[in-house]
């Protein structure tokens, strides 16, 4: 299989939350804040919230805001503590402070120096997506969120309309993401060449082989010998 280059693409676009942004240490940090949760097996608590996250998701269209509040209550409930719905509230606006991993912002001004389009495909809503990027510290072109579509990945509404917004077909989309489930495998299906960025080490299953993978984004600025940040 060739593998991508950046240089062939029409368009880069990135999921963001665990590809860019360290979701999960983000998720912690603001669970760890929540008193009530103070006796509660943290470590479990934040894998469950995730499986009730997508529960949430596929319940029927939720602003993303609503979906992580909802999840954080929910989960608790099961963990035998009731939250009051502040709380809730709360949890949902930390993820405009979730940070960044290490390697993104300096990857981004690299990327950047290639003159492509960068996009983001992702879940959130904008305004929380645009606080995101301001931690990053670096534009993009265009921000595709399901607020805007009212679809949740992996559906595969944000790839059409980064399509039809630029004028591309799949194969001069080039996507980069950490998730299997909600980006690299859509992408597969849809003709898209992907990166993985595969930070767990985890096996890719056999129907949803990206075109490459990597375990870093700076494995793969040196992959492809990227320029240095100005």
């Amino acid at each position: 299989m060739t593998t991508p280059d950046p240089r062939d693409a029409a368009v880069i676009s990135f999921d963001c939350y665990g590809t860019l942004i360290d979701w999960r240490g983000g998720v912690r940090a603001a669970v760890e804040r929540i008193p009530e949760l103070a006796e509660i097996d943290l470590g479990r608590f934040v894998e469950r919230r995730i499986e009730i996250e997508l529960v949430v998701e596929h319940e029927r269209y939720r602003a993303y805001d609503e979906v992580l509040a909802l999840s954080v209550l929910r989960t608790a409930a099961e963990f035998g503590v009731e939250l009051p719905q502040s709380r809730g509230r709360e949890f949902a606006a930390s993820l405009r402070e979730w940070p960044p991993f290490d390697d993104a912002p300096a990857f981004l001004q690299r990327l950047r120096r290639l003159e492509r389009p960068l996009a983001i495909l992702s879940n959130v809503t904008l305004d929380g997506l645009r606080g995101s990027v301001r931690t990053l510290g670096v534009p993009f072109d265009e921000l595709i969120t399901a607020e805007q579509l009212r679809s949740y990945k992996p559906t595969p509404a944000h790839w059409a309309a980064l399509q039809s917004s630029r004028g591309i077909s799949p194969a001069q989309q080039l996507h980069i993401a950490g998730s299997i489930a909600h980006d690299i495998r859509p992408s597969v299906a849809l003709g898209v060449p992907s990166v993985w960025v595969n930070r767990e080490g985890e096996h890719a299953p056999a129907d949803a082989t990206p075109t490459l993978m990597v375990a870093s984004l700076d494995e793969l600025a040196e992959y492809w010998r990227l320029p240095a940040a100005p």
